[in-house]
């Protein structure tokens, strides 16, 4: 179970709803190299983990098939204002599956995420593209077992109205319609919000009570799922010798989010 600041909240089950998916439903090969700079999620399937404003997540590879990546992320508050949240976290791709990324060996709730590449696009591609890439995730912890969700990463802050007719089809390839299942997300990240902004913000939230059902705690606990020390993940990269690898990729991907803040704060 997961332990709660009220109780021990016992563990969602699987229900099947994002199961593995199958090779034919991925890409055959992909080179995480990708996975260098700035990203923006623009779209998500999930509303409880993929939908929120401001998502803008840096990515460093420290080695082939190796990537750390700080993502952040805002959430709203009932009283109108927003607070930010960010993860560091550490991938790999699987040896026999190169579609396959996955992020184990975690202390908080014991979560382990693994991200599939359904289709993609690199930098500077021939056919003038806008770079992107549609990622299925699942996983589990403490909390759920088995949750998951479904997210457009491009470079662009707003969603290229020209990659539509690919991540329809990627969609349908997992099992959603692009057009029915998913929602286009507000990167512009303002530096603050407006006073009508917030009066909206405190209507919406009106009446609203504190978390207390299991499944609301759950969905909390997984949410923030990577906004934790991480103790275990550090000796363990202390015992492979490669801390220097993960200090080299938090001081560029910290310097990339300072970047990132004072283009914002100029808003």
């Amino acid at each position: 179970c997961a332990v709660s600041d009220m109780s021990c909240v016992p563990q969602q089950q699987d229900d099947g709803s994002y199961p593995v998916p199958r090779d034919d439903q991925v890409v055959p090969k992909f080179d995480t190299k990708m996975w260098n700079g700035r990203w923006y999620i623009t779209a998500g399937q999930n509303k409880l983990f993929d939908i929120f404003d401001c998502q803008v997540h840096f990515f460093t590879e420290t080695e082939p098939g190796k990537f750390f990546g700080k993502l952040n992320w805002r959430i709203d508050e009932p009283d109108g204002e927003f607070f930010t949240r960010d993860a560091l976290q550490e991938f790999y791709q699987d040896p026999n599956q190169p579609a396959h990324l996955i992020n184990h060996d975690n202390e908080y709730l014991h979560y382990k995420d693994d991200w599939w590449i359904i289709d993609y696009e690199y930098d500077n591609n021939p056919t003038n593209t806008p770079p992107f890439a549609f990622v299925y995730y699942r996983g589990s912890n403490d909390a759920w077992d088995g949750y998951g969700g479904v997210v457009v990463y491009t470079r662009d802050a707003k969603l290229p109205a020209s990659l539509l007719p690919r991540l329809r089809v990627a969609a349908e390839k997992v099992g959603f319609d692009f057009d029915k299942d998913f929602t286009v997300t507000d990167n512009s990240c303002p530096a603050e919000q407006s006073a009508e902004e917030k009066t909206i913000l405190r209507e919406k939230f009106a009446g609203k009570v504190i978390l207390k059902s299991e499944n609301q705690l759950q969905a909390q606990a997984t949410r923030f799922r990577g906004n934790a020390a991480n103790s275990v993940k550090a000796q363990k990269l202390f015992f492979d010798q490669r801390q220097e690898f993960a200090q080299k990729a938090y001081r560029e991907l910290d310097q990339s989010t300072q970047d990132f803040e004072k283009e914002i704060s100029g808003k």
